[in-house]
């Protein structure tokens, strides 16, 4: 799959850069037709195929928390450190957790970057969002392990009241995501 989606990325960068060339040499100044890749994959692809029996990947099971770690499921810790162990973070990070130079170096630089860039985040019409107090959202936690509570759940509840204080202003896009990342309270 690698190969596949680098010899697609490869030709829509030689596509893009014949448009830019004949814009910029020919003065062209009709508009392109510029190079799309969709990617089908099963949903959960990268995940557990399987989890208690019950297929994962390419079900709707994969548009949920694919398996739960708590108490009542022990046996799935084992399944969770093999579905993150198969991304070998040991490669891609250095001893301390720092991403190794190599891909660090990928990254796009200044305004190029998409949090960076003048159209994004509101650009010029950026205003100040009214925030809830988040203490009224804050897990009390007396001792360690004493309490039951997801932060995705929390979170969700914040962001609903983030929304609901700045309903010009504040959008949150996930179309089939927002649920299985537990954060329905926004709804």
């Amino acid at each position: 799959m690698h190969q596949l989606m680098a010899a697609a990325v490869e030709k829509a960068i030689k596509e893009i850069r014949h448009i830019q060339k004949n814009a910029r040499g020919a003065n062209d100044a009709a508009r392109p037709r510029w190079p799309l890749i969709v990617l089908r994959s099963p949903k959960g692809w990268t995940g557990p195929k399987e989890v208690d029996g019950l297929k994962i990947e390419g079900t709707f099971r994969a548009h949920q928390v694919p398996l739960i770690v708590d108490a009542a499921h022990p046996n799935h810790v084992a399944l969770l450190e093999s579905w993150m162990k198969s991304y070998k973070a040991e490669e891609l990070f250095d001893e301390k957790g720092c991403l190794i130079p190599e891909l660090a170096d990928l990254a796009p630089k200044g305004d190029r970057r998409m949090g960076a860039n003048p159209h994004a985040n509101g650009g010029m019409l950026l205003r100040d969002l009214c925030m809830p107090d988040f203490r009224l959202h804050a897990v009390n936690v007396p001792s360690p392990g004493a309490v039951d509570a997801q932060d995705t759940l929390v979170l969700g509840k914040f962001l609903r009241d983030v929304v609901t204080q700045n309903q010009h202003n504040f959008r949150i896009f996930g179309p089939d995501e927002t649920l299985s990342n537990l954060l329905g309270a926004v709804f």
